[in-house]
């Protein structure tokens, strides 16, 4: 009789679980896709059409044509208004796009991706290859990202971390913005959350035919980027941190090997297309350097960058930085699931200043579902240790930011008076909380919940004000 209502609650508990994170999968999905053709400007992120033509000509003529910032190595160059989202139309002193012939500015399987999805939906021309197509299939891929993120921090944590790190993710104003743009690096995430599952399974069953499938997944990453590198890099690193000496060299050559397979996959397509261009082409790329300064971390961590020439400030971000700061710090070898998740965050970062990537905002999009997940295990932690202080000073980061996005300086002056009430009844149920041993804990409890509840109904409140017309305003 025990054993059937332990089952009835633990089946009852699991079913609740999956219906929270169905919610939180389609309030995400939702977020994702309410502006999600105009929010950011179609234009603003040109890259998205660079990878979506490329893409759509290697389907139709067996290579690529495209445009690129460095025109250096390439046989035929050759200017170019390609009228695409009307751009021009918006904006008639637009430089015209620097139209290249064969393509190799990037490796091939994310442009297919791209470029085959808008293949699918008719599209045959560059100038129809449109944000409204080209950004659809990765609201998808953010989908299929939250599930891995829920899963890689259920087996690193627990349940609630995981729930938490999915809603975070998929309410967080930055990440649910990124996340639209049809980029590499919003599908090399999926990839290497999903080879970093791969390598918890390896650490806890010492299964060798993990390691192998997570570094065939880092090579599919180097297929779509250069900095799909880390996949392979963050392997090594947990590879090198865990194996027994006697099988670490031959563990380490192997995942070496099969995740370099991708550079060379990318080799052979160049080989076959046109090898003298490709070696020029990859040459010029491989000494590029998009100026990562003497401040690269500072403006990481405190600078919310989206696109090349947006700077959307977001306390979440600052927050969840100070998160991984707070865990990494307090956790670091002590807690198996935080060690792995700092290796990979600082993976990321070492290729973030290798490739200097500081001056475009996509190549942060890679910290933010480690970002995430330490955020909620900070919550967590907060949560349980009824750190009431430290709560509110960290609620006043993201609050801060929002409140000024959505009223202004200005605009708050009306709601002052509240914010006083609000702080004054704060400190005043925790010192007469103090005095009812047995409802202080609920008390305190119920008040951070409250306190990351309004945050939450904030952050939806802020995506939804970002629309057209109210994303100029961004700086």
């Amino acid at each position: 009789m025990e054993m059937k209502a332990f089952t009835s609650f633990t089946t009852t508990k699991n079913l609740l679980i999956a219906a929270c994170l169905i919610v939180i999968l389609f309030l995400g999905n939702y977020l994702r896709s309410y502006s999600y053709d105009t929010v950011p400007h179609p234009g603003e992120t040109a890259d998205e059409y660079a990878f979506a033509w490329a893409g759509l000509s290697m389907i139709q003529d067996g290579f690529s044509t495209s445009w690129s910032y460095v025109d250096e190595g390439y046989p035929e160059v050759w200017d170019e208004k390609i009228n695409v989202d009307a751009i021009y139309d918006k904006d008639p002193v637009r430089p015209a796009f620097r139209m290249v012939k064969p393509w190799f500015d990037k490796p091939p399987l994310f442009s297919l991706l791209i470029g085959g999805f808008s293949y699918l939906k008719g599209v045959r021309e560059p100038i129809a290859a449109g944000t409204a197509i080209i950004r659809r299939p990765m609201l998808r891929v953010a989908v299929l990202t939250t599930l891995l993120l829920f899963w890689l921090a259920y087996r690193l944590y627990d349940k609630k971390v995981a729930l938490i790190s999915t809603l975070l993710y998929s309410i967080i104003p930055t990440f649910v913005i990124s996340s639209r743009l049809a980029l590499s690096e919003n599908a090399i995430i999926p990839v290497f959350l999903l080879a970093l599952i791969l390598m918890d399974y390896y650490l806890k069953s010492r299964k060798i035919k993990y390691v192998y499938f997570a570094s065939v997944l880092a090579a599919i990453a180097l297929l779509m980027k250069m900095s799909g590198v880390v996949v392979l890099v963050s392997i090594l690193t947990i590879l090198f941190l865990n194996s027994d000496k006697k099988v670490k060299i031959k563990n380490l050559i192997t995942s070496f090997l099969i995740g370099i397979s991708g550079l060379v996959v990318f080799a052979i397509y160049g080989w076959i297309v046109d090898w003298q261009t490709f070696k020029q082409v990859f040459l010029t790329q491989s000494n590029l350097f998009y100026g990562a300064s003497s401040e690269v971390f500072f403006s990481a961590v405190v600078h919310s960058k989206i696109t090349a020439n947006k700077f959307f400030t977001d306390g979440w971000v600052t927050l969840s930085w100070i998160s991984a700061f707070m865990i990494g710090f307090s956790e670091w070898k002590k807690n198996k699931g935080t060690t792995l998740i700092i290796t990979a965050l600082f993976s990321y970062f070492v290729i973030f200043l290798f490739f200097g990537s500081e001056s475009y905002g996509w190549y942060r999009f890679p910290f933010f579902p480690f970002l995430a997940i330490l955020l909620a295990k900070l919550m967590v932690k907060l949560y349980d240790q009824q750190n009431y202080f430290v709560a509110l000073a960290l609620f006043l980061l993201p609050f801060g930011t929002i409140v000024h996005k959505l009223i202004g300086v200005f605009g708050f002056q009306n709601y002052v008076g509240v914010f006083r009430f609000f702080i004054f009844s704060y400190f005043g149920l925790f010192f007469v909380s103090n005095y009812f041993d047995k409802r202080a804990v609920f008390v305190r409890k119920a008040m951070l919940i409250a306190m990351f509840v309004f945050l939450l109904v904030l952050s939806v409140k802020m995506i939804i004000f970002y629309n057209y017309d109210n994303w100029f305003f961004v700086t």
